[in-house]
């Protein structure tokens, strides 16, 4: 049975853009478990600590699944061009690839701030939507994508599958696992949504480490297969079935403890247990749609895994401001350079 215990984050029109941003500040806290230790290639690409981070984030995945359910479907929060956000952050949101609803707001803003403390340096994470700001806080470390620590090699874009968990997760998993209808708790129902999406892309992009130890430790198999383009043989080079049924049931398991209602009054008279979600549907979301996803980043990273690193031009020009000014000197020694 659903609580009836709500969070109303959003009073009114005048007031849920100030507790907007209070809420989206305060959600660095529920940054997705992402334990790698990416300065050490040897534990990094450990089949079993990776094992055991995986098994972790499932935790994560679980708990966040169960926050969300309590709340209804709230399609309000995904419609197009949001009213309440106004021309300038819809305008901003769309420059960024978004449709300008509400959710993808919370999503980009929320990305903002974490890219602001180096986040998206970390080999496994991707934002959904972009630019952003540049990483200006936390602790400088000489890690970053592409591989120059020696562990992952360069991710190509198609890897990158955020647009297809975005739309999976709005079309086909909040469906099941919230009731249909409008509770109003817009706010709160975005800021759960980003958690969900960061814990379970967190989840999906570990596969590169998976992907990177098995091409090591089977180089010449993986080889053949990449330089073939054989997108079937590298997924059942990365697929064990006995280990995913091992997985979905252990989500199952852990989803009917984390989610069981408890009856403290009289439990010999409870009857059967109820769960605040259903367990067997949150087994399938890894079975059918976090699975699946995490095998398609690792067998596109695997068919880039031979090609050379593409060469990084400066991105002097795009940030050095005498661009804007043709009279500058910079302008002016390049006019003369080229012969105009």
């Amino acid at each position: 049975k659903r609580s009836k215990v709500r969070r109303h984050v959003f009073m009114g029109t005048a007031t849920w853009p100030i507790v907007a941003l209070v809420l989206n500040a305060s959600i660095g806290v529920q940054m997705a478990a992402n334990t790698a230790n990416v300065t050490s290639a040897e534990q990094a690409l450990d089949l079993n600590y990776i094992r055991t981070v995986l098994q972790r984030m499932e935790d994560s995945i679980i708990f966040s699944l169960i926050e969300r359910s309590q709340y209804l479907t709230n399609s309000a929060v995904y419609e197009p061009n949001h009213k309440q956000l106004g021309r300038f952050k819809l305008h901003a949101l769309k420059s960024a690839g978004s449709n300008g609803c509400l959710g993808d707001w919370f999503i980009y803003q929320t990305e903002c701030l974490h890219s602001q403390v180096k986040r998206y340096d970390h080999p496994t994470e991707y934002a959904f939507f972009g630019p952003l700001p540049e990483a200006s806080l936390g602790k400088n470390t000489e890690t970053e994508k592409g591989g120059t620590e020696g562990i992952l090699a360069q991710v190509p874009p198609e890897a990158i599958v955020n647009k297809k968990l975005l739309e999976i997760y709005r079309t086909k998993m909040i469906p099941s696992l919230c009731e249909e209808g409008d509770d109003g708790n817009y706010g709160s129902t975005a800021v759960q949504d980003v958690h969900v999406l960061q814990t379970m892309a967190t989840r999906i992009y570990y596969g590169l480490f998976v992907a990177e130890s098995k091409f090591r430790s089977e180089t010449e198999k993986a080889t053949a297969m990449i330089k073939a383009k054989d997108t079937d043989a590298l997924i059942a080079f990365i697929t064990k079935p006995e280990v995913e049924k091992k997985n979905v049931q252990r989500v199952i398991l852990k989803a009917k403890a984390f989610s069981r209602n408890i009856a403290l009054d009289k439990p010999e008279e409870s009857g059967p247990a109820t769960y605040k979600v259903n367990p067997e549907y949150i087994g399938k979301i890894f079975e059918e749609y976090i699975m699946p996803l995490t095998k398609e980043v690792e067998a596109a990273y695997l068919l880039a895994r031979l090609n050379p690193l593409p060469r990084e031009d400066s991105v002097q020009e795009e940030t050095d401001v005498d661009w804007i000014n043709p009279g500058s000197p910079t302008v002016l020694e390049k006019k003369k350079t080229n012969g105009s």
